[in-house]
């Protein structure tokens, strides 16, 4: 008798007269299987890499480029507006604050109208100039209650230029000097007198010099132009305002770095922060906040400077347009900052053609139960952490 004969079939072939199925070579290993890497970066060929636009070591991404306007950088990538949140821990008192906010919706602070003489411009506008061929314009502070030259900054004529002076005493700069367009954009129209109602934001970038002017209460004075107020920042610094003073902002921070922008929006993807603003707020301030406005002292009242975010359990839908998907992937990457006293929950942002109708009735599904405060705490405790700077050291 023949012996028998062991056929291996490694394809469908005839074997014994008969065709058998091939036989699956075993899957591959999966080399991310056991990996799991740390916020902003993902796994390739088993090891953690950062997503893209983000830099540094993968247990520790960050934001490689910072938001830009007119040529300038708002803040350096690493400044805390610019840096990514959702891995930082709940603030122990979340729950409390939410329950004083109480059930509101998200309410989107801005507009479609870009005609400062209608009734229905809403938001805050900016103005981009270049200080060396634009008018240094001189402004009048006025009276209103308090001497706002004291925490104020301003510019003078120095020697063919202009310097910084802060505070802008009237000693040190009897003429205060801005530089203005011609036309300004301003928050709620163009003031035709100091007694005119209204917050009157105006926001400047001088691109030449990439320095940031914001005035509070901007308005037509006799003869030019007056204020309540006025801040400035060099925009490539990550350097706070004296602490205790405020800007034209009750928290003594700028407003433009923390504005919705619709080319932003359209981009996809928003890089830094938002403004947000309370009816009630503690009276005392937490970094990066320099200043308060609140008026008690209940621990469930939110403090000026008081960080909050979007939920990551909050499924953005896939039907969302691309500007409501930007800006609450935004909120959930970024959060939303304590800025100002005001209506619950108003986010600010620009007036402008090029928003779309779809983000008031989709953005605005966000209610307070959907946010949670954010504890920043520990990144007082990093090597070359700086309280009078906005730098975010690695940890």
């Amino acid at each position: 008798m023949r012996p028998a004969l062991l056929v291996l079939c490694a394809a469908a072939v005839a074997c014994g007269g008969s065709i058998l199925p091939a036989i699956p070579e075993p899957p591959a290993a999966d080399p991310c299987a056991t990996i799991t890497c740390a916020a902003h970066a993902g796994c390739q060929g088993g090891a953690c890499v950062c997503d893209p636009g983000y830099t540094g070591p993968a247990s520790a991404c960050v934001a490689s480029a910072a938001p830009a306007l007119g040529g300038c950088s708002l803040f350096p990538a690493d400044h805390v507006f610019n840096t990514p949140i959702d891995a930082f821990p709940v603030h122990a008192g979340s729950a409390a604050f939410l329950a004083r906010i109480g059930n509101h919706p998200l309410h989107l602070d801005l507009g479609q109208i870009e005609d400062m003489a209608s009734s229905g411009y809403y938001g805050i506008p900016y103005n981009v100039v270049r200080s060396g061929t634009v008018g240094w314009s001189a402004v009048a502070f006025g009276n209103p209650g308090w001497d706002p030259r004291a925490e104020s900054d301003c510019a003078v004529a120095s020697g063919g230029g202009h310097a910084v002076v802060s505070p802008c005493t009237a000693a040190a700069a009897p003429t205060p000097l801005f530089p203005l367009p011609a036309a300004p954009l301003v928050e709620g129209g163009l003031p035709a007198s100091e007694a005119t109602g209204g917050d009157h934001h105006l926001l400047v970038v001088d691109a030449d010099a990439c320095r940031l002017w914001e005035l509070y209460h901007f308005y037509r004075s006799t003869g030019g132009w007056g204020s309540w107020g006025a801040a400035s920042w060099d925009l490539s610094s990550n350097a706070l305002r004296t602490d205790g003073w405020t800007s034209s902002d009750a928290a003594g921070f700028p407003v433009l770095p923390l504005l919705l922008r619709a080319d932003e929006a359209s981009s996809g993807e928003i890089r830094h922060a938002l403004r947000f603003t309370l009816p009630s707020t503690r009276s005392s301030h937490v970094w990066p906040a320099r200043h308060h406005a609140g008026s008690g002292t209940a621990p469930d009242l939110a403090p000026m400077g008081q960080l909050f975010r979007l939920k990551s359990s909050f499924v953005i839908p896939a039907t969302y347009s691309a500007q409501s998907k930007a800006i609450l992937r935004a909120l959930q990457r970024y959060g939303m900052y304590l800025a100002d006293n005001g209506s619950a929950l108003y986010v600010q942002g620009e007036p402008s053609a090029a928003w779309s109708d779809a983000i008031w009735s989709e953005v605005q599904t966000v209610r307070t139960a959907d946010l949670e405060a954010v504890d920043l705490s520990s990144i007082a405790g990093r090597t070359g952490f700086d309280a009078g700077s906005a730098r975010v050291p690695p940890p």
